[in-house]
């Protein structure tokens, strides 16, 4: 049985606007106004090129296939997390790497009976995918935990971890159930002119995970685009729950000082808001450069022992 593309985007999680060009479906992490507003001029290219990148996202599916294959196109990856990685019933079971493979046919074996597939995204790439084939019938999976948005920046996006599914905001959305937006874009700062309602996904929580790109001191406003940014935020999202975490430990910080004024600026604006709850960034990562791919983004075990430690901070927390 061959899939629509129609159809197969109403399996994606994690999306909230599609395309098809040529036959292939895009799914995107953002709406098409948010789009189009990173598309005018004057706007940084880069993090409208990082917008579009796949991300967090996964396929969900019930089924009694054994086999289920599909054509891909990726971008250029970047960073790690550039795998599609297949999970059945919530266990990792293959991991099938797009590096040197940027366009190519995806085929996946799966144990005889129902079961509850997942397909997890690339994270440092963009990816289109069309003929998507099961050889059995399937079901799709209702959404029933809570829509959380997480506005982040390349960490939020996936980048780090040598496998996708790894990523913190795939993680929340397998061991929590929530069911994630993860708006992340790699270099990305405080920017409260970007904070807008997402069309097709109204949040019933926000996660925000901001603030360790503070380079361009000099024509970058850091302290005000923060107080900003949370008022604009509190504006567009009036009276939902708020979790803001700061940011994770770095190997590669030149000034501390500069650094830790940074975290001081997020604590003090949060401080403001009744909703808004903090996360430590130091406590979620060890403060060592082997649980990093880069001195900056988790690798594998960073991430996991990152979507560890936030859970227990959001149980704690009640957030």
């Amino acid at each position: 049985m061959k899939l629509s593309n129609k159809t197969l985007s109403r399996l994606i999680k994690g999306a909230c606007y599609f395309e098809i060009k040529n036959g292939y479906l895009f799914s995107y992490r953002y709406s098409k106004a948010q789009i189009e507003h990173m598309s005018r001029e004057g706007y940084d290219a880069y993090w409208l090129n990082r917008a579009l990148i796949s991300g967090p996202q996964r396929i969900e599916l019930k089924t009694d296939s054994t086999k289920i294959s599909f054509d891909y196109k990726a971008s250029e990856t970047h960073i790690n997390a550039n795998t599609i990685d297949l999970y059945i019933d919530n266990v990792l079971c293959s991991v099938y790497h797009i590096n040197d493979k940027l366009k190519g046919k995806v085929e996946f074996s799966l144990p005889s009976g129902q079961k509850t597939v997942s397909i997890y995204l690339p994270c440092e790439s963009t990816l289109s995918i069309k003929n998507f084939t099961l050889d059995g019938g399937y079901k799709s999976i209702k959404k029933k935990g809570e829509n959380v948005l997480i506005i982040g920046d390349s960490i939020t996006q996936g980048a780090g971890p040598q496998i996708t599914s790894l990523a913190y905001a795939n993680a929340l959305a397998r061991e929590l159930g929530y069911n994630i937006l993860a708006q992340g874009i790699g270099g990305y700062r405080y920017e409260p002119d970007d904070v807008m309602a997402v069309d097709g996904f109204t949040p019933d929580k926000i996660i925000v995970a901001l603030g360790t790109n503070w380079y361009n001191a000099d024509s970058y406003d850091y302290e005000g685009s923060v107080i900003e940014f949370y008022k604009r935020l509190s504006e567009v999202f009036p009276n939902i729950p708020v979790l803001s975490v700061t940011p994770l430990w770095r190997g590669n910080v030149e000034d501390w000082e500069r650094f830790y004024w940074c975290i001081d600026k997020i604590k003090e604006a949060c401080s403001k808001y009744e909703n808004i709850k903090l996360v430590d960034g130091f406590t979620l990562v060890p403060n060592v450069e082997d649980c990093f791919s880069d001195r900056v983004h988790p690798n594998s075990f960073g991430s996991l022992m990152y979507s560890t430690n936030l859970i227990k901070a959001i149980k704690k927390l009640k957030f």
